[in-house]
Order: structure tokens, then sequence, then C-alpha cells
């Protein structure tokens, strides 16, 4: 009977606790437990209590095969028989089951992980409990917050990286919202973390999280990346005046490809009335024009060729924009900054040459960007790569969550998932004091 006894309580795994019993109720498992202890003190004078009375309370914890599971405490209520001690009867507790509890601690622990770490849904994770999704939420914000919370998530951080995604996309009462995400981009700490987001995409909301920032912390910051957009660059030049500002590669070398495109749809309007059709030449090579001139081989250049030669302008504006912007990817190829410049300077030259309406434009945001755009060259290459890698977990949130209203728990499940490094959690647990609710 006793090594029955033991057995049971390995399977259980809750430490103080032995299983009387186990039954199955409309597919979920009851699980009948009590304490093992014998032999209690009145917590005010210390004598050996009494069994007053035995209360039953019901918890869910972790499934088991499959099948959501409900713990079944059968908890004692002790007296203490001294007739003069204030403290007449009180109810056994336990660290894994909190008062008033819904869920063991080690339930709320599993959900929040599961959402976080595992980047499941909410409502998913619900259903494999077998409970509701506010009780779900509920565990993920009382046991996530505190590790998302934790300053120590902040520390030792160097560069930065700054971008925005869309938070709720356009209805018919309102415009698409946007929020602004700092990333980690200190190398040498493995892949880039989400550090923080914050409701808005605007100088004000970037500069707002930066300034509550420890002193120290903002001092410590050195480099920060960020794509071509004077909101975040003067949130950045007031908040962070001592860090290198660097502008995103990629997304240079998008404006550049983006600039062939715009001309293009121009010759096609011009010389068609209309947008690109299957058939027009240009149309047909639309593709073709965003390729790395180095990604060609010998059938895609005859195609390229072709095609402009059939539907480009007689002075050869597509061609000439389709070269500067393969020019200004490979600035970037430059070994240093001097070399850099050098390149870019004629670069711009080259622009303002061709006499073309898109490419004077795009030198002229190139140009307003110099210090950031050469700034590549002074910090080894930093990029806000890792953050649109990072963008791209942020999207799958979305997509599992099936988009948001709440951005408080949206903010929860991003950092759970993009911000936290889930070894050290389970490694140092946070011994911080739970809601009171909080099991």
């Amino acid at each position: 009977m006793e090594r029955d006894r033991s057995a049971a309580a390995a399977m259980l795994g809750m430490a103080g606790f032995v299983v009387l019993a186990v039954s199955e109720h409309e597919g979920e498992l009851e699980q009948a437990i009590e304490t093992t202890a014998d032999l209690v003190g009145c917590p005010t004078c210390a004598a050996v209590a009494e069994l007053h009375d035995r209360r039953p309370v019901w918890v869910r914890d972790l499934p088991s095969a499959g099948r959501p599971v409900t713990v079944v405490w059968i908890k004692r209520v002790w007296r203490c028989p001294h007739l003069l001690c204030p403290t007449r009867t009180w109810t056994e507790s336990s660290e894994s089951i909190a008062a008033r509890a819904s869920l063991t601690r080690r339930a709320r622990a599993e959900i929040c992980r599961r959402v976080g770490e595992d980047g499941a849904s909410v409502a998913a994770v619900a259903r494999e409990f077998g409970i509701g999704w506010g009780t779900a939420m509920a565990a993920v914000r009382e046991h996530g917050e505190p590790r998302v919370d934790d300053p120590a998530r902040l520390a030792d951080i160097d560069a930065v990286g700054v971008d925005e995604t869309a938070f709720q996309a356009a209805a018919a009462n309102r415009s698409t919202s946007f929020v602004t995400g700092v990333m980690d981009l200190t190398r040498g700490r493995g892949p880039a973390r989400l550090l923080d987001v914050v409701e808005g995409r605007s100088a004000s909301a970037l500069l707002s999280w930066v300034n509550t920032q420890d002193p120290a912390w903002r001092a410590g910051i050195t480099t920060a990346a960020l794509d071509p957009y004077r909101g975040y660059a003067r949130a950045l030049r007031a908040a962070l005046p001592d860090a290198v500002r660097v502008l995103d590669a990629f997304h240079v070398v998008r404006l550049g490809f983006a600039a062939v495109d715009d001309v293009r749809r121009r010759i096609q309007r011009e010389q068609t009335g209309h947008r690109g059709r299957t058939g027009d030449p240009l149309y047909g090579i639309r593709r073709l024009l965003r390729r790395r001139h180095d990604h060609h081989c010998d059938r895609s250049w005859a195609r390229l060729l072709a095609g402009l030669d059939a539907g480009d302008t007689a002075d050869e504006q597509l061609a000439r924009t389709w070269i500067a912007a393969q020019d200004l990817r490979l600035i970037y190829h430059a070994g240093d900054r001097d070399h850099a410049s050098q390149t870019l300077y004629r670069w711009l030259a080259y622009c303002a040459d061709a006499d073309i309406p898109e490419l004077t434009r795009l030198a002229r945001t190139i140009d307003s960007w110099r210090t950031e755009f050469l700034a590549y060259f002074d910090t080894g290459g930093v990029s806000n790569g890792p953050t649109e890698a990072v963008n791209l977990l942020i999207k799958k949130i979305k997509r599992v969550g099936h988009g948001f209203r709440n951005f408080d728990n949206y903010r929860v499940r991003l950092l759970l998932h993009c911000g936290v490094d889930w070894d050290t959690i389970r490694a140092t647990p946070i011994r911080g004091r739970l809601p009171r609710s909080a099991a």
C-alpha cells in the first residue's frame, strides 16, 4: 500500500501531497489528493493541532494524456486545543496551490510558457487545460508580467534597433494603428530580442519610452539602428545624443529599387495609358528589375535587356535608374568609410546628371541621411536586419491571436515570445509576490 501511494505521489509530481483516488468524469481526470502532514503545530502557540474538519477544493492542474485534469484537494482544517489561544481554527496551505486559486502554480507557469515560449494561442491552451480564455490570459499576465518587467532583462545593452509594426488594421471607424518596437542588437548575446513595444509611431512615443529608462542605461547605448524615418531620428538625437545613429542598409537598398519601380510605372502609363498588364514589355520584367545584377543568369539577362529595348524611353531612363539602384547597393561593399564616402559622392553626382525625377528625389533622400548612411562603416556594419527578423515573430503572434484589441495583452504576449530568455527563466525563476488570486 505504501509503495502504491509513493508511485501515485511520484506521478502527481507535487511535493508534500499524496494521491487518494483517480477517476474520470466527462472525459476529464479528477485526482483526489491530500497533504502528507500528520503533525501540525498551532501558528500562534505551537501546540500540537487537532483535526477539526475536511473541505474539498477543486483546482485545475496540468493536462494528462490529452485530457484536462482537476485536482481535488481534501484540505484539512486544524484546531488549536488550547481554549485561551486566539487562533481557534485554520486551513492548511501550500506553495503549490494558493488560497482561492483556480489553477495550481505549475499550471499557471505552464500556460504562460505555452503562450510565451511556444507562441500558442490563448484559446488553444485554454481548451487544453479545460478553462476559459479569461482564466488562461490571467495566468499569462500574472506569471509573465514579472518576467517581462524584470529590470535585468534590459541590462548590458549597448546597441538598439527601432522599427514600427502595425497593431490594428484599418477599419470603417479607424485608420491603421502602429506600435514602435525597440530591439536589442548587442553583438555576442545571441539573436536579437524585443526590449519593449510602445503605442504609436512617432518621435514622442519613442522619446517617452527612452526617457523612462535609467540614465545609466541610456548612457550605455552606443549605437542605434533605424529606418529612414525622421521621427525616430529626432527622438534618438534628443534622448541618446551620444549614440551613433545608423541608417539600415536594407531600407536604403529598398528605396533604390522602389525608385526603379516608380520609373517603370511612369513610363508604362506614358506609353500605354494604363497600368502594367500581361504582355507589356516592362511589366514582364518587373521582377527581373529588382534582382541583383550578380544574381542574373544568361537567360534572365537576355529577358531583361529585351524588355528594356522594347519598353524603355529613348534616353534610357529606366536603365539608368536601374544602374543607380545597383550602384547604391554596391556602396555597402566599400572597404572603409573613406572609400564609401567617395563612392557615395560619385553616385550623387550621377543621379544629378541623369535628370530623372524619381532618381533626383532618391538622391536628395540619401543625401539628407548622409551621416547615418556612412555610420554603417564606423560601426562594423550594424543594421536593422535582426529587427526585421523579430518583426516576423511579431506578425506570427498577431496571426496566432487573430488580431488584438487590448494593447497590454498584445505587449505581454510579444515580450514573452520575443523578449525573454526562457532557459534563464527555467534556471532562475523570479521569486516575486504574485497577486492574491495567483497560484
